[in-house]
């Protein structure tokens, strides 16, 4: 892949020719070919979402403070949710999806309807 070039011509290593793609997964993140992070915000928003799914039973449980349960939201949601950001541009539309993330898993958590 060739991120934000012209140059048109075919790799090839040896006798095999490289076949370019469009985008491509390395270290967790979405590498696109316009070198754009709307591709990886929306990854890692899923990601967070499926870790968040995983920690319903401790989101549930009415044994386990809030305060603590804010925490373990901060360290286990939102660290896979802002892995690798300061690569990002900033964009308002991204921030905006980011923070509504949040916002809808901390209503989830403090039970607000």
């Amino acid at each position: 892949m060739r991120v934000n070039t012209s140059n048109i011509q075919k790799l090839r290593l040896e006798e095999t020719e490289i076949e370019e793609v469009g985008s491509f997964v390395y270290l967790g993140s979405v590498v696109p070919v316009n070198g754009g992070t709307e591709g990886d915000a929306a990854s890692r928003i899923k990601k967070a979402n499926g870790i968040f799914v995983q920690l319903y039973p401790v989101w549930r449980n009415h044994n386990i403070i809030k305060r603590v349960k804010i925490r373990i939201f901060n360290t286990n949601v939102k660290s896979v949710l802002l892995y690798a950001c300061e690569t990002w541009k900033t964009a308002s539309q991204i921030t905006r999806r980011l923070q509504a993330f949040v916002n809808k898993c901390l209503r989830r958590i403090m039970n607000i309807k």
